[in-house]
């Protein structure tokens, strides 16, 4: 027996476009040459992780929320850690401050109601046909 899916409510849809978004926003201020990036690497790998938390918060995967919270735990932990808060903060180039606002504009929608209903029966329905 298999639990039937609901559609997707629209607050999934918006969160994970957000997160699109930041993968977007990182690759135009990186291709327009807004953003001097010193390490390529560290871009690249922002622009799949964003794009891959995209992906899965469209299909379903509840624990994109808690790895958004965690992304920005990090951050903060980061902020603090630096030898000026203020300096760290500013340094951040243009395409991450947008990428960071974007996400963090994603996990309200994430965390509503009808997301958090939608990401439990979508839990429920992979448990069921398994």
């Amino acid at each position: 027996m298999t639990v039937a899916i609901p559609p997707r409510p629209v607050p999934v849809t918006v969160g994970a476009t957000m997160l699109l978004g930041s993968a977007l926003a990182l690759i135009v201020t990186w291709a327009m040459g807004v953003d001097a990036v010193d390490n390529n690497g560290g871009r690249v790998f922002f622009v799949v992780l964003w794009g891959f938390l995209a992906w899965a918060a469209y299909g379903g995967s509840g624990w994109v929320r808690g790895a958004v919270v965690a992304v920005f735990v990090v951050t903060v932990l980061g902020f603090v850690n630096a030898p000026s808060f203020d300096g760290a903060v500013r340094a951040l180039p243009t395409g991450d401050v947008i990428s960071k606002i974007l996400a963090l504009a994603s996990l309200p929608m994430l965390w509503s109601t009808p997301a958090r209903r939608w990401f439990a029966a979508t839990k429920e329905s992979r448990h069921q046909g398994e």
